[in-house]
Protein backbone atom coordinates (compact mmCIF):
# COMPACT_ATOMS: atom_id res chain seq x y z
CA UNK A 1 0.00 0.00 0.00
CA UNK A 2 1.23 3.25 -0.85
CA UNK A 3 1.38 6.21 1.89
CA UNK A 4 -0.99 7.92 0.44
CA UNK A 5 -3.80 5.53 0.00
CA UNK A 6 -3.72 4.54 3.79
CA UNK A 7 -5.97 5.64 5.75
CA UNK A 8 -6.16 8.79 7.95
CA UNK A 9 -5.98 8.21 11.41
CA UNK A 10 -9.48 8.49 13.15
CA UNK A 11 -10.52 10.04 16.23
CA UNK A 12 -10.31 7.52 19.03
CA UNK A 13 -14.13 6.73 19.97
CA UNK A 14 -15.70 6.38 23.30
CA UNK A 15 -16.15 3.85 24.77
CA UNK A 16 -18.66 3.36 27.01
CA UNK A 17 -18.66 1.41 30.56
CA UNK A 18 -19.25 -1.95 30.10
CA UNK A 19 -21.96 -2.27 32.26
CA UNK A 20 -23.53 0.92 31.25
CA UNK A 21 -26.91 0.05 28.82
CA UNK A 22 -27.48 -2.34 31.67
CA UNK A 23 -27.53 -0.19 34.79
CA UNK A 24 -29.68 2.55 33.30
CA UNK A 25 -31.94 0.07 31.76
CA UNK A 26 -32.38 -1.50 35.82
CA UNK A 27 -30.78 -5.23 34.17
CA UNK A 28 -27.70 -5.58 36.20
CA UNK A 29 -28.14 -8.00 38.74
CA UNK A 30 -26.70 -7.44 42.27
CA UNK A 31 -26.72 -9.94 45.19
CA UNK A 32 -30.06 -8.79 46.43
CA UNK A 33 -31.52 -9.50 42.73
CA UNK A 34 -30.17 -12.98 42.64
CA UNK A 35 -32.85 -15.89 42.94
CA UNK A 36 -32.33 -16.97 46.46
CA UNK A 37 -32.04 -20.59 46.33
CA UNK A 38 -34.96 -22.84 47.76
CA UNK A 39 -34.39 -22.47 51.60
CA UNK A 40 -32.42 -19.57 52.23
CA UNK A 41 -32.19 -18.06 55.60
CA UNK A 42 -32.06 -14.54 56.49
CA UNK A 43 -28.86 -13.38 59.02
CA UNK A 44 -28.72 -10.64 61.42
CA UNK A 45 -26.03 -9.43 63.33
CA UNK A 46 -26.18 -8.76 67.52
CA UNK A 47 -23.79 -5.15 67.55
CA UNK A 48 -22.07 -4.52 70.65
CA UNK A 49 -23.66 -1.31 72.23
CA UNK A 50 -20.76 -0.49 73.91
CA UNK A 51 -17.09 1.27 72.35
CA UNK A 52 -15.65 -0.92 75.21
CA UNK A 53 -16.67 -3.67 77.16
CA UNK A 54 -16.07 -7.27 78.99
CA UNK A 55 -17.99 -10.04 77.69
CA UNK A 56 -19.91 -12.31 80.43
CA UNK A 57 -22.68 -15.01 79.21
CA UNK A 58 -24.73 -14.71 76.22
CA UNK A 59 -27.98 -15.95 75.99
CA UNK A 60 -29.23 -16.84 72.60
CA UNK A 61 -32.62 -19.07 74.41
CA UNK A 62 -35.41 -16.37 73.78
CA UNK A 63 -33.92 -15.61 70.00
CA UNK A 64 -34.01 -19.62 69.72
CA UNK A 65 -37.52 -20.00 70.48
CA UNK A 66 -38.76 -17.11 68.17
CA UNK A 67 -40.94 -19.25 65.36
CA UNK A 68 -38.56 -19.56 62.08
CA UNK A 69 -35.37 -18.67 63.97
CA UNK A 70 -32.53 -21.12 62.85
CA UNK A 71 -29.25 -20.52 64.78
CA UNK A 72 -27.93 -17.63 67.22
CA UNK A 73 -23.99 -18.29 66.65
CA UNK A 74 -20.96 -16.40 68.99
CA UNK A 75 -17.33 -17.02 68.38
CA UNK A 76 -17.58 -20.41 70.06
CA UNK A 77 -19.21 -21.87 67.55
CA UNK A 78 -16.92 -21.07 64.94
CA UNK A 79 -15.19 -24.43 63.42
CA UNK A 80 -12.21 -22.53 62.20
CA UNK A 81 -10.18 -19.64 63.59
CA UNK A 82 -12.11 -16.40 65.01
CA UNK A 83 -9.87 -14.40 62.35
CA UNK A 84 -10.29 -11.99 59.23
CA UNK A 85 -7.17 -10.59 59.26
CA UNK A 86 -6.18 -8.74 55.94
CA UNK A 87 -2.67 -8.68 56.58
CA UNK A 88 -2.07 -9.10 60.12
CA UNK A 89 -3.83 -11.50 63.23
CA UNK A 90 -6.19 -11.72 65.50
CA UNK A 91 -8.90 -9.19 64.54
CA UNK A 92 -12.11 -11.47 65.27
CA UNK A 93 -14.89 -12.01 63.32
CA UNK A 94 -17.29 -12.26 66.64
CA UNK A 95 -16.26 -10.67 69.45
CA UNK A 96 -14.87 -12.84 72.12
CA UNK A 97 -14.11 -11.93 75.60
CA UNK A 98 -14.02 -8.19 74.88
CA UNK A 99 -16.16 -6.04 72.60
CA UNK A 100 -13.57 -3.09 71.42
CA UNK A 101 -15.50 -1.14 69.43
CA UNK A 102 -19.49 0.07 69.24
CA UNK A 103 -21.25 -1.85 66.74
CA UNK A 104 -19.05 -4.79 66.96
CA UNK A 105 -20.64 -8.23 66.11
CA UNK A 106 -21.18 -10.63 68.99
CA UNK A 107 -23.11 -12.97 67.62
CA UNK A 108 -25.19 -13.87 64.30
CA UNK A 109 -28.81 -15.17 63.84
CA UNK A 110 -30.36 -17.16 60.91
CA UNK A 111 -33.99 -16.88 60.52
CA UNK A 112 -36.51 -17.70 57.61
CA UNK A 113 -37.16 -14.40 57.14
CA UNK A 114 -35.05 -11.09 57.35
CA UNK A 115 -37.62 -9.14 59.61
CA UNK A 116 -37.44 -12.11 61.96
CA UNK A 117 -34.03 -12.77 62.51
CA UNK A 118 -33.10 -8.47 63.31
CA UNK A 119 -36.33 -9.15 65.87
CA UNK A 120 -34.43 -12.31 67.18
CA UNK A 121 -30.76 -10.56 67.05
CA UNK A 122 -33.18 -8.36 69.37
CA UNK A 123 -33.78 -10.66 71.66
CA UNK A 124 -30.19 -12.17 72.45
CA UNK A 125 -29.28 -10.93 75.40
CA UNK A 126 -24.99 -10.28 76.28
CA UNK A 127 -23.89 -9.96 79.86
CA UNK A 128 -21.65 -7.09 79.53
CA UNK A 129 -18.80 -5.07 81.67
CA UNK A 130 -18.59 -1.83 80.32
CA UNK A 131 -14.63 -0.75 80.55
CA UNK A 132 -12.84 2.82 80.51
CA UNK A 133 -12.46 3.10 75.99
CA UNK A 134 -9.66 5.38 74.14
CA UNK A 135 -12.00 6.72 71.72
CA UNK A 136 -9.51 9.66 70.51
CA UNK A 137 -6.36 10.20 68.60
CA UNK A 138 -5.09 12.08 71.39
CA UNK A 139 -5.17 9.88 74.04
CA UNK A 140 -4.29 7.02 72.29
CA UNK A 141 -0.87 8.97 70.88
CA UNK A 142 -0.03 9.89 74.42
CA UNK A 143 -0.40 6.35 75.77
CA UNK A 144 1.65 4.66 72.91
CA UNK A 145 -1.49 2.77 71.95
CA UNK A 146 -1.04 1.25 67.97
CA UNK A 147 -2.07 -1.28 65.50
CA UNK A 148 0.96 -2.13 64.14
CA UNK A 149 4.71 -0.70 64.59
CA UNK A 150 5.20 3.76 63.94
CA UNK A 151 6.69 3.80 60.90
CA UNK A 152 9.33 7.34 60.29
CA UNK A 153 11.15 8.29 57.34
CA UNK A 154 14.02 10.87 57.62
CA UNK A 155 16.80 12.64 55.76
CA UNK A 156 19.31 15.75 56.88
CA UNK A 157 18.93 17.40 60.33
CA UNK A 158 15.31 18.44 60.20
CA UNK A 159 15.87 19.89 64.03
CA UNK A 160 19.13 22.05 63.26
CA UNK A 161 17.64 22.97 59.95
CA UNK A 162 14.80 24.21 61.92
CA UNK A 163 16.62 26.05 65.00
CA UNK A 164 18.60 27.54 61.98
CA UNK A 165 15.99 28.89 60.18
CA UNK A 166 15.32 33.00 60.15
CA UNK A 167 11.23 31.79 60.38
CA UNK A 168 9.90 29.26 61.67
CA UNK A 169 5.56 28.02 62.78
CA UNK A 170 4.28 25.52 64.23
CA UNK A 171 0.97 24.10 64.59
CA UNK A 172 -1.53 21.33 64.82
CA UNK A 173 -4.34 20.49 62.99
CA UNK A 174 -6.59 17.67 62.10
CA UNK A 175 -8.73 16.34 58.92
CA UNK A 176 -12.17 13.88 59.85
CA UNK A 177 -12.81 10.75 58.20
CA UNK A 178 -15.66 10.01 55.18
CA UNK A 179 -17.91 7.33 54.71
CA UNK A 180 -17.65 4.87 51.67
CA UNK A 181 -21.52 5.55 51.36
CA UNK A 182 -21.57 2.66 48.17
CA UNK A 183 -24.78 2.82 46.61
CA UNK A 184 -25.25 -1.09 47.17
CA UNK A 185 -24.43 -1.76 51.04
CA UNK A 186 -22.40 -4.93 52.44
CA UNK A 187 -24.50 -8.09 50.98
CA UNK A 188 -23.27 -11.60 51.00
CA UNK A 189 -25.45 -14.76 50.16
CA UNK A 190 -23.38 -17.99 50.98
CA UNK A 191 -24.73 -21.58 50.01
CA UNK A 192 -23.45 -25.12 50.98
CA UNK A 193 -22.32 -27.72 48.28
CA UNK A 194 -21.52 -30.95 48.70
CA UNK A 195 -18.81 -32.72 51.15
CA UNK A 196 -18.94 -29.39 53.12
CA UNK A 197 -17.71 -26.96 50.66
CA UNK A 198 -19.21 -23.71 50.30
CA UNK A 199 -20.64 -20.84 47.50
CA UNK A 200 -19.84 -17.51 48.47
CA UNK A 201 -21.62 -14.82 46.63
CA UNK A 202 -19.83 -11.22 47.24
CA UNK A 203 -20.38 -8.18 47.44
CA UNK A 204 -15.99 -7.51 47.80
CA UNK A 205 -12.87 -5.62 45.67
CA UNK A 206 -10.62 -8.80 47.16
CA UNK A 207 -12.76 -12.16 46.28
CA UNK A 208 -9.30 -14.33 46.83
CA UNK A 209 -9.52 -12.66 50.33
CA UNK A 210 -12.50 -13.71 51.20
CA UNK A 211 -11.77 -17.02 50.02
CA UNK A 212 -8.68 -17.05 52.54
CA UNK A 213 -10.57 -15.99 55.17
CA UNK A 214 -13.73 -17.77 54.49
CA UNK A 215 -11.83 -21.23 54.39
CA UNK A 216 -10.02 -20.01 57.84
CA UNK A 217 -13.04 -19.19 59.53
CA UNK A 218 -14.46 -22.86 58.76
CA UNK A 219 -11.81 -25.17 58.88
CA UNK A 220 -11.40 -25.78 55.44
CA UNK A 221 -9.07 -25.20 52.72
CA UNK A 222 -9.48 -22.78 50.57
CA UNK A 223 -10.36 -25.17 47.45
CA UNK A 224 -13.50 -25.95 49.25
CA UNK A 225 -14.66 -22.39 49.06
CA UNK A 226 -15.67 -20.55 46.09
CA UNK A 227 -16.08 -16.61 45.62
CA UNK A 228 -18.14 -14.98 42.96
CA UNK A 229 -18.33 -11.39 42.25
CA UNK A 230 -19.88 -10.14 39.24
CA UNK A 231 -20.31 -6.76 40.15
CA UNK A 232 -19.59 -4.21 42.71
CA UNK A 233 -22.57 -1.36 43.72
CA UNK A 234 -20.13 0.83 44.69
CA UNK A 235 -16.84 -0.47 46.48
CA UNK A 236 -14.25 2.82 47.08
CA UNK A 237 -12.34 0.13 49.70
CA UNK A 238 -14.50 -0.06 51.67
CA UNK A 239 -15.43 -3.28 50.47
CA UNK A 240 -11.75 -4.31 49.96
CA UNK A 241 -11.36 -6.53 53.35
CA UNK A 242 -14.81 -4.49 55.51
CA UNK A 243 -16.55 -7.38 53.07
CA UNK A 244 -14.52 -9.98 53.93
CA UNK A 245 -16.47 -10.50 57.17
CA UNK A 246 -20.06 -9.95 56.58
CA UNK A 247 -19.26 -12.76 53.40
CA UNK A 248 -17.75 -14.96 56.56
CA UNK A 249 -20.62 -14.25 58.94
CA UNK A 250 -23.16 -15.89 56.34
CA UNK A 251 -21.30 -18.71 55.43
CA UNK A 252 -20.87 -19.56 59.04
CA UNK A 253 -24.25 -19.46 59.61
CA UNK A 254 -24.51 -21.55 55.88
CA UNK A 255 -22.47 -23.78 57.49
CA UNK A 256 -24.04 -24.58 60.95
CA UNK A 257 -27.63 -24.86 59.32
CA UNK A 258 -26.87 -26.16 56.16
CA UNK A 259 -29.17 -23.93 54.28
CA UNK A 260 -28.38 -21.05 51.75
CA UNK A 261 -27.84 -18.29 54.05
CA UNK A 262 -28.16 -14.37 53.09
CA UNK A 263 -26.65 -11.43 55.23
CA UNK A 264 -27.43 -7.52 53.95
CA UNK A 265 -26.78 -4.62 56.59
CA UNK A 266 -28.89 -2.19 56.57
CA UNK A 267 -27.93 1.27 55.61
CA UNK A 268 -27.92 2.30 59.34
CA UNK A 269 -25.68 -0.58 60.53
CA UNK A 270 -23.20 -0.39 57.57
CA UNK A 271 -22.50 3.00 58.69
CA UNK A 272 -21.81 1.57 62.31
CA UNK A 273 -20.41 -1.73 61.58
CA UNK A 274 -17.83 -1.04 59.00
CA UNK A 275 -14.68 1.35 58.76
CA UNK A 276 -14.36 4.50 57.01
CA UNK A 277 -11.18 6.38 56.11
CA UNK A 278 -8.82 7.28 58.32
CA UNK A 279 -9.64 11.16 60.02
CA UNK A 280 -6.22 12.28 61.29
CA UNK A 281 -4.09 14.51 63.84
CA UNK A 282 -1.08 16.31 62.00
CA UNK A 283 1.23 18.06 64.26
CA UNK A 284 4.16 20.11 62.64
CA UNK A 285 7.34 22.64 62.89
CA UNK A 286 8.80 24.07 60.22
CA UNK A 287 12.01 26.18 59.42
CA UNK A 288 12.18 28.42 56.27
CA UNK A 289 13.37 31.77 54.28
CA UNK A 290 12.21 34.76 53.41
CA UNK A 291 10.25 33.57 50.22
CA UNK A 292 9.09 30.18 52.36
CA UNK A 293 11.87 27.57 51.14
CA UNK A 294 11.31 24.82 53.87
CA UNK A 295 14.77 24.43 55.07
CA UNK A 296 13.67 21.92 58.32
CA UNK A 297 10.36 20.24 59.05
CA UNK A 298 9.21 17.97 61.89
CA UNK A 299 5.91 16.12 60.89
CA UNK A 300 3.58 14.01 62.56
CA UNK A 301 0.86 12.32 60.96
CA UNK A 302 -1.44 10.11 63.55
CA UNK A 303 -4.44 7.95 62.02
CA UNK A 304 -7.25 6.78 63.69
CA UNK A 305 -6.59 2.82 63.09
CA UNK A 306 -9.83 1.52 65.07
CA UNK A 307 -10.15 -1.74 67.12
CA UNK A 308 -7.74 -3.59 65.35
CA UNK A 309 -5.30 -3.51 62.50
CA UNK A 310 -7.05 -4.17 59.35
CA UNK A 311 -5.26 -1.99 56.22
CA UNK A 312 -3.87 1.34 58.36
CA UNK A 313 0.06 0.40 58.29
CA UNK A 314 -0.75 0.22 54.67
CA UNK A 315 -2.69 3.11 54.44
CA UNK A 316 -0.35 5.06 56.64
CA UNK A 317 3.00 3.97 55.25
CA UNK A 318 1.34 5.85 51.57
CA UNK A 319 0.60 9.20 54.14
CA UNK A 320 3.86 8.86 55.15
CA UNK A 321 5.15 8.55 51.85
CA UNK A 322 3.37 11.18 50.05
CA UNK A 323 3.61 13.69 52.84
CA UNK A 324 5.79 15.48 50.30
CA UNK A 325 3.46 15.93 47.48
CA UNK A 326 5.22 18.09 45.05
CA UNK A 327 8.05 19.85 47.20
CA UNK A 328 11.38 19.43 48.06
CA UNK A 329 12.07 19.03 51.69
CA UNK A 330 16.16 19.13 52.21
CA UNK A 331 15.99 18.23 55.91
CA UNK A 332 12.48 16.45 57.38
CA UNK A 333 11.35 13.80 59.49
CA UNK A 334 7.89 12.45 59.08
CA UNK A 335 6.37 10.47 61.59
CA UNK A 336 3.37 7.79 61.07
CA UNK A 337 1.59 6.58 63.78
CA UNK A 338 -1.39 4.72 63.51
CA UNK A 339 -3.58 4.59 66.61
CA UNK A 340 -5.39 2.03 68.42
CA UNK A 341 -8.88 3.69 69.77
CA UNK A 342 -12.08 1.54 70.90
CA UNK A 343 -13.90 2.52 67.21
CA UNK A 344 -14.59 0.93 64.30
CA UNK A 345 -11.80 -0.15 62.22
CA UNK A 346 -10.87 1.90 59.46
CA UNK A 347 -10.05 0.68 56.16
CA UNK A 348 -8.84 1.51 53.05
CA UNK A 349 -10.63 4.40 50.91
CA UNK A 350 -9.83 5.81 47.54
CA UNK A 351 -6.60 7.73 47.92
CA UNK A 352 -5.30 5.49 50.37
CA UNK A 353 -3.49 7.34 52.97
CA UNK A 354 -2.22 9.99 50.21
CA UNK A 355 -5.09 12.59 50.20
CA UNK A 356 -4.11 13.16 54.40
CA UNK A 357 -0.39 13.19 53.69
CA UNK A 358 -1.12 15.76 51.05
CA UNK A 359 -2.98 17.42 53.01
CA UNK A 360 -0.58 17.64 56.11
CA UNK A 361 2.04 19.19 53.98
CA UNK A 362 -0.80 21.80 51.64
CA UNK A 363 -1.59 22.69 55.77
CA UNK A 364 2.11 23.68 56.44
CA UNK A 365 2.51 25.69 53.00
CA UNK A 366 -0.36 27.91 54.01
CA UNK A 367 1.04 28.68 57.23
CA UNK A 368 4.02 29.41 55.66
CA UNK A 369 2.07 31.68 53.36
CA UNK A 370 0.14 33.43 56.09
CA UNK A 371 3.27 33.98 58.28
CA UNK A 372 5.15 36.00 55.93
CA UNK A 373 2.07 37.50 54.19
CA UNK A 374 2.69 36.07 50.53
CA UNK A 375 0.66 34.87 48.36
CA UNK A 376 0.29 30.63 48.36
CA UNK A 377 0.46 30.13 45.24
CA UNK A 378 4.34 31.56 45.24
CA UNK A 379 5.58 29.54 48.46
CA UNK A 380 4.00 26.41 46.60
CA UNK A 381 6.68 27.80 43.34
CA UNK A 382 9.79 28.19 45.86
CA UNK A 383 9.16 24.45 47.18
CA UNK A 384 8.40 22.34 43.88
CA UNK A 385 10.49 19.59 43.16
CA UNK A 386 14.01 20.81 40.29
CA UNK A 387 16.12 19.46 38.74
CA UNK A 388 19.35 17.80 40.37
CA UNK A 389 19.52 17.15 44.56
CA UNK A 390 16.00 19.26 44.33
CA UNK A 391 15.20 16.22 42.35
CA UNK A 392 15.24 13.83 44.51
CA UNK A 393 12.03 12.58 47.52
CA UNK A 394 12.20 12.45 50.90
CA UNK A 395 12.41 8.50 51.04
CA UNK A 396 15.24 8.10 47.93
CA UNK A 397 13.33 8.21 44.37
CA UNK A 398 14.84 10.08 41.86
CA UNK A 399 12.03 11.81 39.74
CA UNK A 400 12.57 11.21 36.41
CA UNK A 401 9.55 13.20 34.41
CA UNK A 402 8.87 15.94 37.03
CA UNK A 403 6.79 18.41 35.28
CA UNK A 404 5.26 20.17 38.47
CA UNK A 405 6.82 23.77 38.10
CA UNK A 406 5.56 24.36 34.22
CA UNK A 407 2.39 22.46 34.40
CA UNK A 408 1.31 24.94 37.29
CA UNK A 409 2.82 28.24 35.17
CA UNK A 410 0.64 27.04 32.43
CA UNK A 411 -2.14 26.43 34.23
CA UNK A 412 -1.67 29.75 36.10
CA UNK A 413 -1.74 31.54 32.76
CA UNK A 414 -4.92 29.73 30.95
CA UNK A 415 -6.87 30.54 34.15
CA UNK A 416 -5.46 34.18 34.80
CA UNK A 417 -4.44 33.25 37.93
CA UNK A 418 -3.19 36.71 38.69
CA UNK A 419 -6.73 38.72 37.57
CA UNK A 420 -8.68 36.50 39.10
CA UNK A 421 -6.89 36.97 42.99
CA UNK A 422 -6.96 40.91 42.50
CA UNK A 423 -10.74 40.60 42.05
CA UNK A 424 -10.81 38.32 44.94
CA UNK A 425 -8.75 40.62 47.48
CA UNK A 426 -10.77 43.33 45.89
CA UNK A 427 -14.08 42.18 46.66
CA UNK A 428 -13.16 40.44 50.06
CA UNK A 429 -11.06 43.86 50.77
CA UNK A 430 -12.76 45.16 54.23
CA UNK A 431 -14.91 42.02 54.65
CA UNK A 432 -15.09 41.13 58.56
CA UNK A 433 -14.91 37.50 57.20
CA UNK A 434 -11.46 37.86 55.82
CA UNK A 435 -10.79 39.18 59.51
CA UNK A 436 -11.32 36.12 60.94
CA UNK A 437 -8.33 34.25 59.31
CA UNK A 438 -8.40 30.59 59.43
CA UNK A 439 -11.11 30.69 61.56
CA UNK A 440 -13.17 30.76 58.29
CA UNK A 441 -12.79 26.66 58.09
CA UNK A 442 -15.49 25.83 60.25
CA UNK A 443 -14.76 22.21 62.32
CA UNK A 444 -18.60 20.80 60.30
CA UNK A 445 -16.05 20.25 57.46
CA UNK A 446 -13.57 18.16 59.43
CA UNK A 447 -10.73 20.06 59.20
CA UNK A 448 -9.39 22.43 62.21
CA UNK A 449 -6.41 24.33 62.74
CA UNK A 450 -4.44 25.41 65.91
CA UNK A 451 -1.11 27.41 64.90
CA UNK A 452 1.67 29.11 66.69
CA UNK A 453 3.70 31.35 64.74
CA UNK A 454 7.58 31.08 65.89
CA UNK A 455 9.70 34.03 63.78
CA UNK A 456 12.73 34.45 64.60
CA UNK A 457 14.45 38.07 65.09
Amino acid sequence: MKTADRPRARARAALAHDSAANHVRGRSVFIDDLPEPAGTLHAAIVPSPHARARIGSIDADPALALDGVWAALTAADIPGANDVAPIFADEPLLAEGEATYCGQPVAVVAAEDRDVALKAADLVTVDYQPLEPVLDIETALERGQFTSPPQTIERGDPRRAIEAARHRVAGTFACGGQDHFYLEGQVALAVPQEDGHMHVFSSTQHPTEAQQVIANVLGLPANAVTTETRRLGGGFGGKESQATGIAALAALAASATGRPVKLRLAREQDMVSTGKRHDFLFRYEAGFDERGRIEGLDLVLASRAGNVADLSSAVLNRAVHHADNCYFLPNVSVRGYPCRTNTVSNTAFRGFGGPQGMLAIEGVIDHIARDLRLDPDSVRRANFYAQGERGVTHYGQVLQDNVIADMVARLSRSADYSARRREVAEFNRGSRILKRGIALMPAKFGISFNVVHLNQA
